[in-house]
């Protein structure tokens, strides 16, 4: 189990330079490299302009909006409270904005078993990278002779994947042509069974590798038990005050339940929780 509080984080702040700057990242949990569902859990603060072009990714993405407005893509915004669903090979975009927001982005391998790069092995490519061009606007411009193969300018991620993987990219075919923008206000909420003041919003499972996305309701003084996974189930406080297996859970606190763990959450005052489950992998 892992759990990270928002609030008193400790580690390094870091900008997504490739990106365009403009944001603040603080990586609240991190998963393992060279897993297939190996991740990034990221509490995401933009504080000027953000600007990026259309792209895709190998891996898959959720964003969940807790102030301001998220964009991705022209007239395409998450609002607060709401959350959108980025799979492996969709195109979005491009981003263009200057709206002050706050948001958590999780990031991690797809069911197509691509895996995901790592902030670490991100941040050394970019380095090495900036020897032979720059940065700028989610572009990766190079500069001088080009070596054989290589393009003047490439998407941003696309130089740094290929950089840390040592091959060209590949990206899987896509399963949904398009992001999708969840509104879990509009979904009701369903009681658990089983489980005395414990409400429920399914809001998605995707793919053949259950990607499952959900929210969770607890209310003052009762308990919920998470089931065990074959893959991690990552959590995040959206409101209130608990305890998981005993340690301390609060505003914006998040979780990370391993495959093959299980936990039990006991809330103090109401209390309601994001969840995604990541994919499943064959061992």
């Amino acid at each position: 189990m892992q759990i990270a509080h928002a609030d008193t984080f400790q580690g390094e702040v870091t900008s997504p330079e490739f990106r365009g700057g403009g944001k603040e990242f603080r990586t609240l949990l991190r998963g393992r490299d060279g897993d297939p569902a190996n991740y990034r859990m990221v509490y995401a603060r933009q504080t000027g302009s953000v600007s990026g072009p259309r792209h895709r990714h190998n891996f898959d993405q959720v964003r969940l909006c807790l102030e301001g407005r998220v964009n991705f893509g022209p007239d395409r915004w998450i609002d607060p409270g709401e959350l959108a669903y980025f799979p492996e090979g969709a195109h979005y975009g491009p981003e263009e904005s200057d709206v002050p927001r706050l948001a958590l982005t999780i990031q991690f391998g797809g069911p197509s078993g691509f895996g995901f790069v790592s902030e670490t092995q991100q941040l050394a490519a970019m380095e090495e990278l900036k020897a032979s061009g720059r940065f700028e606007k989610g572009v990766y411009r190079r500069e001088g002779d080009l070596p054989e193969g290589a393009k003047r300018n490439q998407d941003a991620f696309e130089a740094i994947w290929e950089r840390v993987n040592g091959r060209r990219i590949a990206y899987p075919a896509r399963r949904y042509d398009d992001p999708i923008l969840m509104r879990p206000q509009n979904f009701p909420w369903r009681l658990v069974k089983g489980e005395n003041g414990v409400e429920e919003r399914a809001l998605g499972t995707f793919t053949e590798r259950k990607i499952e996305v959900s929210m969770r309701r607890v209310a003052a003084g009762s308990r919920t038990r998470f089931s065990v996974r074959r893959s991690p189930l990552l959590g995040f406080l959206l409101a209130g005050a608990a305890k998981l297996d005993g340690e301390d859970l609060r505003l914006h606190s998040a979780f990370e339940l391993g495959a093959g763990e299980t936990g039990t959450l006991d809330a103090s005052v109401p209390t309601e929780i994001f969840l995604l489950g990541l994919p499943e992998f064959d061992a």
